[in-house]
């Protein structure tokens, strides 16, 4: 599915020559039956005509100047350690509040990761994540209030923060003048397979706090260990 959005033109119908022409050989290369294609039409149309907010952002306003599909980021980290990442998560997400700690040991290294689409609209920048879990048969399971459930049980808040972080620093890199809450819009996770293309059904819409993504940073520049030192004396890890 995912590979749909990253072809077809957002601000055309999928039942258009040109993204006709693009689903039908994405199928082919898929070895998908060509009796499928009017339930993927349908569902392009669906989700590009779904309002994101549930008012007026919609995907199909949006130009294929202000969208970057797949970007590509690295974070380099000094540090990362699983009990001061699940206390800087859990004090400023509520999502994470709600989520078991995570458990690994203290890392180094490059994180590398591709942000599915990042979109532009009216001056704010977006992180936008495909979705094709099947929550279940009922379409109350995609309602945005129980999406919730669903983002802590695969700990996508954690992903979610990763890129909102990786955009924020791509951002501050490029654009004079940046300010988060002014140019950072938020992160949506589209569940395609509960989108109704009338509501926001199926919609997952949130936006970390600059403090939590300034606490992040902090972590995994060292700064965040650095301090615990020097308040210390010494330097410790939690393990």
């Amino acid at each position: 599915m995912h590979s749909l959005f990253e072809e077809v033109d957002f601000q055309q119908s999928a039942q258009s020559e040109p993204n006709t022409k693009i689903i039908l050989e994405l199928m082919e290369s898929e070895q998908i039956e060509a009796e499928w294609l009017p339930v993927l039409q349908q569902l392009v149309d669906t989700v590009l005509s779904t309002p994101l907010d549930g008012k007026a952002l919609r995907l199909q306003q949006i130009m294929a100047a202000q969208r970057l599909t797949e970007l590509e980021f690295l974070l380099p980290i000094e540090v990362l350690d699983a009990p001061t990442l699940n206390r800087i998560t859990q004090r400023h997400d509520p999502l994470s509040a709600h989520t078991g700690d995570l458990g690994f040991h203290a890392v180094q290294g490059m994180l590398k990761g591709f942000i599915d689409l990042v979109f532009q609209y009216q001056g704010r920048y977006y992180v936008l994540d495909w979705k094709s879990n099947h929550l279940g048969d009922d379409p109350a399971a995609y309602h945005p209030q129980r999406l919730g459930s669903a983002m802590a049980d695969h700990r996508y808040d954690l992903q979610y923060q990763i890129y909102a972080l990786a955009l924020h620093r791509f951002l501050r890199s490029r654009l004079a003048h940046y300010n988060y809450e002014q140019h950072f819009g938020g992160v949506f996770y589209l569940f395609l397979r509960g989108m109704d293309g009338r509501t926001d059904q199926g919609v997952f819409h949130t936006k970390p706090s600059l403090a939590l993504l300034d606490e992040l940073d902090g972590l995994i520049a060292g700064r965040e260990l650095a301090q615990r030192a020097s308040k210390s004396g010494q330097m410790e890890l939690d393990l």
